[in-house]
């Protein structure tokens, strides 16, 4: 029995000392950076990546044009676009910065917490081995085992003094592995310094490039501006144009709207137990689709911001809504859709598999096809010779025209819209990577 309650004193206060230990001397392990700083990081990167892509392409263009003496609209619509995207790559490299800041910031209270919790470790650590040694020294270990009752007390009493050996062996091993994370930190906070000195030496490249772009922008349009008068006469012909194409978009919308209220009133009559056509939407108004126009339609809606461009390659020299002239102070324009600057050679693409459901031209604009998706119609003008025909179903990427050049501005673009029945679409918002 005196045997039995030693074992049960003895296995109490080795369990409870195993607590208060573990406790004083417990240290978390170093987590690794929040998800969401990551990715912020990455997608910065990322998008600073596409933004220099983007710069050299339109530099490409430009260059393309500087061959000519004479400055034309063309080329100042590319310094215009060049501008908006290097002051979009600065911003892209404020970001960076910024989350650098913060992630040194909260790497230095981190380091200084961790450092703060080594050296306290290591005192309580010392002062552990002080008082065992004090407490159980090589003699008391002889005098604690002889002292035994019996052979299987002796065997605990043992195997209780290797326990704490080996506790002591960890929390030495757990105290080595936080001197060395706390190094690694300190390591990965120089590298971030150092990240954050070549972005902040790429900031004052790309605002000196800016500034450039600037100047020659100014040059540009005092050159142009000795056309003023022309300018004028050029830009109230593109307004009535817009206007012409906006009406002629919208009444051939909404004839397929009727058409397909009609037929699928005619079915309904036809055959009473056939599955009825079906609408996104409760207004009367609301195009009825089939069940395959309705995939078609979910489909189109699903690619939202994954489109691909209506042009194998180019640069958006105006965005959707209204927006001032590019030379003409006090001058509005309003834009349905989004133009595209490209190579002379280019041909316009569809944008999504569809069917043509018209072909026709007007002055200034040229040809202009209309290529339905259930519900959603994308509208493309700027074509000069056109390779579909209505019915037609295209693919997407499918070519539908050559496009038209502007000789006169050195320019060749295509305009894109998208209409979701009688409602404007913003297509910056729909095709891969154009959001302004």
């Amino acid at each position: 029995m005196r045997a039995l309650g030693f074992l049960l004193r003895l296995e109490h206060r080795y369990s409870m000392l195993l607590v208060i230990l573990t406790a004083m001397l417990w240290f978390p392990v170093f987590t690794a950076a929040q998800p969401t700083v990551a990715q912020k990081k990455e997608q910065l990167q990322s998008q600073m990546k596409k933004l220099q892509e983007e710069i050299k392409l339109i530099q490409s263009a430009i260059r393309a044009n500087s061959v000519k003496k004479e400055k034309s609209l063309g080329e100042l619509l590319s310094l215009q676009a060049k501008i908006a995207s290097r002051e979009k790559l600065i911003g892209n490299i404020n970001n960076q910065i910024g989350n650098l800041d913060e992630s040194i910031d909260e790497a230095q209270v981190e380091i200084e917490r961790r450092n703060a919790e080594v050296e306290k470790m290591k005192g309580d650590y010392a002062h552990m081995l002080r008082k065992s040694y004090e407490n159980i020294t090589l003699q008391n270990k002889v005098a604690f085992l002889l002292s035994s009752q019996s052979f299987y007390e002796a065997f605990l009493r043992y195997n209780y003094l290797l326990k704490i050996a080996e506790f002591r062996k960890n929390q030495a091993e757990e105290i080595q592995k936080s001197v060395v994370a706390l190094q690694e930190k300190r390591e990965d906070l120089q590298r971030t310094k150092e990240e954050k000195e070549n972005l902040l030496v790429k900031q004052t490249a790309q605002k000196e490039e800016l500034e450039s772009e600037k100047q020659e922008k100014d040059k540009a349009v005092a050159l142009l501006l000795e056309k003023e008068k022309k300018l004028k006469r050029q830009n109230e012909e593109k307004n009535k144009a817009i206007k012409q194409l906006n009406a002629r978009i919208q009444a051939i919308i909404e004839d397929e709207i009727r058409q397909a209220r009609k037929k699928a009133e005619e079915l309904a009559k036809r055959n009473p137990t056939a599955p009825p056509s079906k609408t996104t939407s409760t207004k009367p108004d609301a195009m009825p689709m089939t069940p395959e126009e309705l995939a078609l339609n979910k489909d189109f809606t699903n690619n939202r911001g994954k489109l691909p461009w209506p042009v194998a390659k180019g640069h958006i020299v105006s965005y959707f809504g209204k927006h001032e002239h590019p030379l003409l102070k006090g001058v509005m324009t309003e834009n349905n859709g989004i133009d595209i600057k490209t190579e002379a050679s280019a041909e316009a693409r569809s944008i999504f598999a569809g069917t043509v459901v018209s072909v026709f031209f007007l002055p200034t604009v040229q040809n202009c096809v209309i290529v339905k998706h259930g519900e959603y119609f994308s509208v493309y003008s700027g074509i000069e010779t056109v390779s579909v025909k209505p019915n037609q179903v295209v693919a997407t990427k499918q070519s539908l025209g050559k496009l038209h050049v502007e000789k006169a501005e050195d320019l060749t673009k295509i305009h894109i819209e998208i209409w979701k029945g009688k409602e404007k679409m913003d297509p910056s918002l729909w095709l891969a990577g154009a959001v302004q």
